[in-house]
């Protein structure tokens, strides 16, 4: 009680306690001599105050959701199979740490991880086909479209909820699309450069800075640089999918407005070609590497490795491969941009995971999917190997902006706005698979069957506009 109270309470407790005392002892006894008048009595009050003390309390509160996961309910039980490419042995500890991470999101489902290499593609065909194919694959983007025609994988733009949709790049989610959806998620994604040896091209009488630019500058660089130094460049296509080196290279429209065409033999088509063709015949070009695929072309990093080619077009990632082999060549690498083609505009260069269709666990597959390729385990990814996020907040963290250091590491503070460029101007193409087959026959007819690449594109133009008719 406040000195205030106590002092306000006096008067009151005084009144009452002279009513009790007249109430109970009466007039005063004969023994007793009367007053003469008002008297001091001094009267001791004592309070009792409650002082409440704080008690604490273990309270246990009610689990939320893991914040990794992105679908609420998974099949209990399950058990899928997850197929990786070219990924093993060198991130097994990154695979198997993100398993047991995931795993402490789905506690209930049993993830089988198995790295696949060269015979990835025709596995992986050969599985769909024979319905034993495994739950979760991580294939080349550009793959995805020939097994989501066939309707042989889970439509992720439904499967996943619009959250975990919102956490990649949407150029990157939707980069191809089927029927307007998604049957992907995006993965790591790489940036393509110049890998320049910086002994091979300074012996020839160039520096950095005279690298090409242009898809022009480059044919002209690799003519040039070949009568002086009898060294080609490493060009290649993209073998998987030529109508988009076609498109991004030359600038070609290859489908009509509303798809209902092939147009890849126009002139700019045309001009793309004969491009080739010259740097074919004049030697300026390695002829065994321009049509090999990506899985083939280790053979072109080999040969770079030793000094067999001024640059090799590729990412930071695989100049740790080059580090390995030839570790006295790393101090004269250095990385530049690559030429932009004369449609200005940068391709995709990802891996996507894929669910397949016939798998017995959808929500569980997706979710594997979706955890594999969501921010954080997307920025883990990248500490350990120059490899490039598709979602947006993962670029969010400092590893991102420090000053770089390691050649690998000369592109990292560039990468987001390169990645955020990134965009499919390609048309969903129809039998994009037998369409590629047709494409790559002309392609080497006019390269080195003496073909003219006007017929020879006219012709294919031809065949695959009747594979859609």
């Amino acid at each position: 009680m406040t000195n205030v109270n106590r002092i306000r309470s006096l008067p009151l407790l005084a009144t009452a306690f002279a009513l009790l005392l007249s109430s109970c002892g009466g007039a005063p006894s004969a023994s007793q001599s009367p007053t003469s008048g008002p008297q001091v009595v001094t009267q001791v009050v004592v309070q009792t105050q409650v002082v409440e003390q704080p008690v604490e309390v273990v309270v246990t509160p009610t689990p939320g959701p893991n914040s990794e996961m992105a679908i609420a309910e998974v099949e209990q039980g399950a058990e899928i199979t997850f197929w990786t490419f070219y990924l093993s042995p060198t991130f097994d500890d990154y695979i198997k740490a993100t398993i047991a991470r995931f795993n402490e999101a789905y506690p209930g489902v049993t993830v089988n991880w198995e790295d696949r290499q060269a015979t990835l593609q025709e596995e992986y065909r050969n599985s769909l086909a024979a319905g034993n194919a495994p739950d979760v694959v991580n294939v080349p983007t550009g793959w995805v479209q020939e097994f989501a025609q066939k309707d042989q994988l889970v439509n992720m733009s439904e499967a996943l909820p619009q959250a975990a949709q919102e956490q990649y790049y949407p150029a990157l989610f939707n980069q191809t699309d089927v029927g307007g959806a998604s049957y992907q998620v995006p993965w790591y994604q790489a940036v393509d450069a110049y890998l320049v040896n910086t002994q091979v091209i300074s012996a020839a009488g160039y520096t950095l800075e005279q690298m090409p630019k242009t898809f022009d500058e480059q044919k002209q660089f690799c003519l040039d640089f070949y009568a002086k130094s009898n060294i080609p460049c490493g060009l290649r296509m993209a073998t998987d999918n030529l109508l988009q080196t076609m498109a991004y290279e030359g600038g070609v429209e290859v489908m009509n407005e509303g798809g209902s065409e092939f147009t890849f033999d126009s002139p700019e088509a045309v001009q793309w070609l004969q491009d080739y063709v010259d740097l074919n015949e004049a030697g300026a070009i390695h002829k065994d590497l321009v049509l090999l695929n990506a899985a083939e072309d280790r053979v072109g990093l080999e040969r770079f490795t030793t000094g067999q080619m001024p640059f090799y077009v590729t990412g930071p990632q695989l100049i740790r491969i080059v580090r390995e082999s030839n570790p006295g060549l790393y101090g004269y690498l250095a990385m530049v941009p690559r030429a932009v083609g004369r449609s200005e505009a940068l391709p995709p260069v990802s891996m996507s995971i894929v669910v397949s269709k016939n798998t017995e666990y959808p929500q569980a597959s997706a979710a594997l999917a979706a955890f594999f390729t969501n921010p954080q385990s997307m920025l883990e990814f990248a500490k350990i190997v120059q490899i490039f996020p598709s979602t947006p907040a993962s670029y969010e963290d400092a590893y991102f902006t420090q000053k770089p250091v390691a050649i690998e590491d000369q592109i990292r503070p560039l990468a987001e706005g390169i990645i955020s460029q990134q965009q499919n101007i390609l048309p969903e193409i129809p039998e994009q698979a037998d369409v590629n087959d047709v494409v790559r026959q002309a392609i080497e007819a006019a390269l080195f069957g003496d073909a003219d690449p006007q017929t020879a594109l006219t012709d294919a133009v031809e065949q695959a506009n009747a594979l859609i008719k």
